[in-house]
């Protein structure tokens, strides 16, 4: 008999205790500063809770320092009069790079700002019902310690009258550290000569020596610009006369001398501006000549060298890249929260999709017609939710997460293919994972594994995979820090490891000497507003080797308007990082929805799949070279919405995994289930994650 996903036998997820939402770390009565100004001798006992500040109202901490909680930070609540109120436990939490709560105390680890979380236990505000947690939030400020010495670097150009060159200054505290936030006051002691303004813009002006200095926090350093008078009389700008939108089109910018010779080693500033009203400020060309495009119109590229201008015009036409994306199949999961889902074709020649729940359950779906998926089987194991999936590329085995098994035997089941219609369990594993495991990943012989709240990847030996052993473990230092997901790919590992960014590990490419067994930390890069959920590495069809990566912020609408109670929402956006150099990732374009959260994503053909949450499924073009705001740039070619009234929620998009697969596209959606949709074109040839 073919089960359903309804079957009564199995209840739904059990709903969520309250106590699970509570943030950890400083639990306690609000403390009270003993004799603070300004306090009344008599508060409130029990009173209804509008707030919950601290004081000060914002926490400032050194990089390296701490403050204790009760002691040098005070957490008050307050009632709808602002009047302070005793007696209530407030719970505290801070998940960050910049900082750490441990055993009351806030310790600051780099510079940054970071969020104070603060929750209370308070009655509903129906009257009736469980009470509800309630959260606020304080500022977090981690500052360096003091500048010792300040450099300026050489912009390694000649300064020729006319030109405009940026200043970059560097601060160092006295054991060396780099500091990585600071201001900068400028000044020239020969402004009629080389002048500079407070963003470090110099404007070289006649010829000579002057000397520059950079101040921060009271500490000075200086560079001597010799500034030459100008030989260029033309200057020469050549690049394409039309392109797309979204397309980066360069420009190649030569300057001459009186005799035709090309004036080698100066700068040369760009700017662009619209021609006519139709385009307005919607282009951007950067200094190395790059220029890209957002609406359609004309623009005038300007560049400027030794005072003398050359100019381009260009014309952006619309990309014209939109596709028809038919949803062509439905797997309905009308009882429980779908999760994420692996794609793959069977040992036996039909294509398969296994789906996890929030719940007990993964389910076996047959899509070999994508217009009538077919649930074949449901796995059940010992857990309250089955997370994650993966299949080794022989599609002889699986690996599924689990969490919150009542023995507490969480982490891994393995299930045997050998009839992939009907997956069987065949062997777990448990070692290091008793807290469970949020992402698994089968990669060659090699099964990866990201343990539940942990810090450390563990790469274990599936060569048999009845028969696992741990061959290594990799993971950062930093207390509270947790890995959240990682794809492997040409024997590098990309791992996402939210607050603290993403790292590149050699676990084979051994360029620089890692193996599966001892990885080599090769890259990073950390936003600093971001939180790094999911890393997949691209090459595109033209060779760019792109990280697209799904990072995640915190938005208070509330807190920036200065409301009493802070309301957090969680945003998401897809950032790319250009990683032709993996030592060097930067950060080069973005994809943002504005009103929806990026979850999860995939990427082939030169085109990216999105499950962006209440946004449905987006598909994006990433043909050639990426800079700049993709989604205003035009290249979203299709978006399907993934609601529907016959879902666990009806009628709320939340798309939570995709895969791409022979030309298609496949969907898991929290609320509704599977989706199967179909595009009219496969697009450029790539090479995928």
């Amino acid at each position: 008999m073919v089960p359903t996903p309804g079957d009564p036998k199995s209840d739904s997820a059990p709903a969520s205790d309250p106590e699970e939402a509570k943030p950890r770390g400083g639990d306690g009565l609000a403390p009270f500063p003993p004799s603070a100004p300004g306090y009344p001798a008599a508060v409130l006992i029990g009173a209804r809770v509008e707030d919950v500040r601290s004081d000060p109202a914002e926490i400032v901490i050194q990089v390296g320092d701490s403050v204790a909680l009760g002691e040098d930070v005070f957490l008050v609540a307050y009632d709808a009069g602002d009047q302070p109120v005793r007696g209530i436990v407030v719970r505290s939490a801070l998940e960050s790079r910049f900082a750490v709560l441990e055993g009351g105390y806030l310790r600051g680890l780099a510079e940054g700002t970071a969020e104070l979380r603060m929750a209370i236990r308070a009655p509903p505000a129906s009257g009736t019902g469980p009470p509800e947690m309630r959260t606020f939030s304080a500022p977090v400020a981690v500052v360096g310690r003091p500048v010792a010495r300040v450099e300026i670097a050489d912009p390694g150009l000649r300064l020729l009258v006319g030109t405009v060159v940026g200043l970059q200054a560097r601060a160092y505290t006295a054991a060396g550290d780099l500091r990585t936030s600071f201001a900068v006051e400028w000044r020239s002691n020969r402004p009629d000569l080389a002048a500079v303004d407070e963003r470090g813009l110099v404007r070289a002006l006649q010829s000579g020596a002057a000397m520059v200095y950079a101040t921060v926090e009271g500490v000075e350093g200086s560079l001597v610009l010799e500034v030459d008078e100008s030989p260029v009389v033309a200057v020469e700008m050549t690049g394409p006369a039309r392109g797309r939108t979204g397309d980066v089109l360069h420009y190649r910018v030569v300057a001459l001398d009186a005799d035709g010779n090309e004036v080698e080693g100066v700068a040369a500033h760009h700017s662009v501006a619209a021609v006519g009203e139709g385009a307005g400020h919607a282009a951007l060309i950067y200094q190395d000549g790059g220029f890209v495009a957002e609406r359609v119109g004309l623009y005038r590229v300007v560049a400027t060298v030794g005072g003398r201008s050359g100019e381009a015009v260009v014309e952006a036409v619309a990309r014209s890249v939109d596709a028809d994306a038919r949803v062509v199949g439905r797997g309905v999961v009308p009882d429980r929260p779908t999760a994420d889902l692996w794609v793959f074709t069977g040992t036996d020649g039909r294509d398969y999709v296994y789906t996890g729940t929030r719940s007990e359950r993964m389910l076996a779906w047959d899509v070999t017609n994508p217009a009538n998926p077919t649930l074949t089987d449901i796995v059940e194991v010992d857990a309250r939710a089955v997370g994650d999936v993966t299949v080794n590329a022989a599609g002889t085995f699986a690996a599924i997460t689990r969490d919150g098994a009542s023995d507490r035997e969480n982490g891994i089941v393995i299930l045997d293919l050998a009839d992939p219609a009907h997956p069987v369990v065949a062997d777990d594993y448990t070692k290091g994972l008793k807290e469970g495991a949020s992402k698994v990943l089968f990669a060659d012989s090699l099964l990866y594994v990201v343990p539940t709240g942990s810090p450390y990847l563990h790469i274990l030996d599936a060569s048999n995979p009845t028969d696992i052993e741990e061959i290594g473990r990799w993971g950062i230092e930093r207390p509270g820090a947790r890995l959240s997901d990682l794809r492997v790919a040409d024997g590098l590992a990309y791992l996402a490891y939210g607050p603290d960014g993403v790292h590149i590990l050699d676990i084979g490419d051994r360029r620089w000497g890692g193996t599966p067994s001892e990885p080599v930390a090769v890259g990073s890069y950390a936003h600093p507003e971001g939180s790094s959920r999911v890393a997949l590495p691209y090459r595109s069809a033209d060779g760019h080797s792109y990280l697209f990566v799904v990072d995640e912020t915190l938005v208070c609408d509330a807190c920036r308007s200065g409301a009493g109670r802070r309301a957090h929402r969680s945003h998401a956006l897809v950032r790319v990082l250009d990683i032709g150099d993996p030592t060097a990732p930067r950060a080069v374009a973005r994809y943002e929805v504005p009103e929806a959260a990026a979850r999860n994503l995939w990427v082939e053909d030169d085109r990216l799949y999105v499950a962006y949450g209440r946004a449905g499924l987006r598909v994006v073009d990433i043909s050639g070279e990426l800079r700049g705001d993709l989604y205003r740039q035009g290249r979203e070619v299709a978006r399907v919405p993934t609601g529907a009234p016959d879902g666990h929620i009806a009628n709320l998009p939340m798309a939570t995994g995709v895969q791409s697969h022979r030309g298609g596209v496949v969907v898991s959606d929290r609320n509704s289930g599977l989706w199967a949709v179909e595009l009219d074109s496969p697009g450029a040839a790539g090479v995928g994650p």
